[in-house]
C-alpha cells in the first residue's frame, strides 16, 4: 500500500479529533472567562512535561520497534509495566511541585486531577498499531476519545466554577481511549494476561531517552512560554496568548498527525530498501511544503476576525500573537520531514542536537522578551527560535539522509501564497470565511496552474479514498 495513503486516512482522522477538542476549548474560554482559562490552560501546559516525562520517549521507541517485525506480545509486557514505573515517579514529582506553584484559583486541584492521566498513559496500546500502521484503526480511537471529551464539556462545563470538571472529563476520555485499544489488542494479538517484566530496562530505555528528550525540548519549545507568562505575568496573559495558540494547534492537526504515521512508514523504508526511504522522505518535504507556506499568509492577513469569531472581543489583545505564530506553524511543518527522517534513521542524537539548540534559544529569548514585551516578546522567541531549528534540521537531513534544494521545492508555493496574499489584501470587505476559502482556491489553483505535481498527486489520492459510484445494473 502506498504509506501517503495510509498516513492521510490517520490524519483525517486525526483532524477530525483535534477539530473536536478545539472546539471545547473555545467553549471553554468563552464560558470560563479570560482569567479561568488562563489557569486551565497553565495547568495543562506544567502537564505536558509529566507525560513526556511518564513516557520518557518509550511509545515513540515502541513504534519504531513494533514497525520494524518486533514481537508485539512481548513488546508489549516490556513497555507497559516501564511506563507505569515512569508514570509513579512523575505523579510524585508533580505532587512535589505543587508546594511552588502560583496561588491561582482552584490550580492545584486541577494539577492532582489532571494527574491521574499519567497512569492511562501508561497502559495505552495505541502505539500498537501505530507501529503496525493500522492508521484507520488509530485514528477511530482519537475520535472516539475527542466525542467523549467534547460532549462531556458541553454537557457539564456550564459556569467558571465548574472548570475542576475539566481534568475528570479528560480522565474518562484517555479511559475511553486506552479501553478501545486493549479491546483491538485483544482481538488482533489475544488476551491481556502478559507475562510483564522490568528485567534488562536499559536495553529499551538508552534509546527511548534519546527520543523521548528530543521530543520533549520540541514541547518546551511549544508551551516554556506560557509558563513563563503564568509566572512573570498573569493567569489573563496566558488566556490570550493561548486563545492565539488554539487555531495554530488546529492549522498543525493534520501535519502533526501526518509527521506521526510518517515515522512507522519511514523506519520500515529504512530496515528494507534505502532508496525507497530516501524517496519517501523527498517526496514528504514537497507535500509538507505545499501544505505549509499558504498558512502563514492565511494566518497574518485574518488573526483580528478569526480571533474575534471564536473567542470573541475579551480576547482580541490576541490577534498580533497569532500573526507571529502562524509563521512558526509554516516552520513546524516544513521541519517535520527532516526530524522524522533523522529519527527512523537511527539518526536521533542529530535531532536532539537540533532541539537543544532551538530549545536553548528560546528559553533564552523568552526570558529577555517577555518581561518587556509581553507576550509578543514571546511569539517572538517561538519564531526565532523555529528558524534556527528548522535550518539545523534542515542541515543535518542534506548531511546524513538524502540532498534536497530548497529553492526549486518551495518556489512554486510562494509564488501562489504571493497570490493568494494579494487576494487577501484586496478583498477586507469580504467575510473573513469567504475570504479563507477563496483565498485558498486562489492558492491551489495557481499551483495548479504552475504545473505543481504534489497537487495534482493530492486530488488522485483524495479521489481514491472516495467510495466508489454504484453500476446502474442493465435488464436484459
Amino acid at each position: 500500500m502506498n504509506p501517503f495513503q495510509n498516513i492521510f486516512r490517520l490524519s483525517v482522522g486525526d483532524f477530525i479529533a483535534k477539530t473536536l477538542n478545539f472546539l471545547a476549548f473555545v467553549y471553554l474560554a468563552r464560558t470560563l472567562g479570560v482569567e479561568a482559562y488562563g489557569v486551565l490552560e497553565f495547568a495543562i501546559s506544567i502537564l505536558t512535561y509529566f507525560l513526556l516525562f511518564a513516557d520518557g520517549g518509550l511509545e515513540l521507541w515502541a513504534t519504531r520497534e513494533a514497525a520494524s517485525g518486533a514481537d508485539i506480545r512481548k513488546l508489549a509486557a516490556r513497555i507497559v509495566p516501564l511506563r507505569f514505573v515512569f508514570a509513579l515517579g512523575s505523579f510524585s514529582a508533580l505532587l512535589l511541585l505543587l508546594l511552588f506553584l502560583p496561588n491561582y484559583p482552584g490550580l492545584r486541584t486541577i494539577m492532582i486531577l489532571f494527574g491521574l492521566t499519567l497512569f492511562v498513559q501508561a497502559v495505552n496500546l495505541k502505539w500498537v498499531f501505530m507501529g503496525q500502521e493500522r492508521m484507520t484503526r488509530v485514528a477511530a480511537g482519537l475520535v472516539i476519545a475527542q466525542i467523549v471529551f467534547a460532549s462531556a464539556i458541553f454537557l457539564v462545563v456550564q459556569t467558571p466554577q465548574a472548570v475542576v470538571w475539566v481534568p475528570v472529563l479528560k480522565l474518562v476520555s484517555d479511559l475511553a481511549m486506552a479501553a478501545y485499544f486493549g479491546r483491538l489488542f485483544v482481538k488482533t494479538h489475544g488476551d491481556l494476561r502478559l507475562k510483564f517484566t522490568l528485567r534488562k530496562p536499559g536495553t529499551a530505555l538508552r534509546p527511548a531517552l534519546t527520543l523521548g528528550t528530543s521530543h520533549g525540548l520540541a514541547a518546551i519549545s511549544y508551551n516554556f512560554d506560557t509558563i513563563l507568562i503564568g509566572l512573570l505575568l498573569s493567569p489573563m496573559m496566558v488566556g490570550l496568548y493561548n486563545a492565539a495558540y488554539k487555531p495554530v494547534t488546529v492549522l498543525l492537526a493534520m501535519p502533526t498527525t501526518y509527521f506521526l504515521g510518517l515515522f512507522p512508514a519511514l523506519s520500515r523504508a529504512h530496515a528494507q530498501d534505502h532508496n525507497s526511504f530516501q524517496l519517501i522522505a523527498t517526496q514528504s518535504f514537497r507535500f509538507a511544503a505545499v501544505c505549509a507556506v499558504p498558512l502563514g499568509i492565511g494566518a497574518y492577513f485574518l488573526a483580528a476576525p478569526i480571533i474575534n469569531f471564536l473567542f470573541g472581543s475579551a480576547y482580541a489583545n490576541a490577534a498580533p500573537v497569532l500573526r507571529i505564530l502562524g509563521w512558526s506553524a509554516v516552520l513546524v511543518i516544513l521541519r517535520g520531514t527532516f526530524r522524522q527522517s533523522l529519527n527512523a534513521a537511527g539518526r536521533s542524537g542529530l535531532d536532539l542536537r537540533c532541539a537543544g539548540a532551538a530549545v536553548l534559544l528560546n528559553i533564552t529569548l523568552n526570558l529577555l522578551l517577555i518581561p518587556r514585551y509581553g507576550i509578543i516578546g514571546a511569539a517572538s522567541a517561538t519564531l526565532v527560535s523555529e528558524v534556527l531549528w528548522f535550518s539545523l534540521a534542515y542541515y543535518y537531513f542534506n548531511r546524513h539522509i538524502v540532498q534536497l534544494k530548497l529553492l526549486p521545492i518551495l518556489l512554486q508555493p510562494v509564488m501562489a501564497a504571493i497570490v493568494m496574499g494579494l487576494f487577501l489584501l484586496l478583498t477586507p470587505s469580504l467575510f473573513w470565511g469567504a475570504r479563507l476559502i477563496l483565498g485558498l482556491v486562489v492558492y491551489f489553483g495557481a499551483l495548479l496552474l504552475l504545473g505543481q505535481k504534489e497537487v495534482r498527486a493530492f486530488l488522485r489520492l483524495f479521489k481514491s479514498q472516495l467510495p466508489a459510484a454504484p453500476r446502474e445494473q442493465t435488464t436484459p
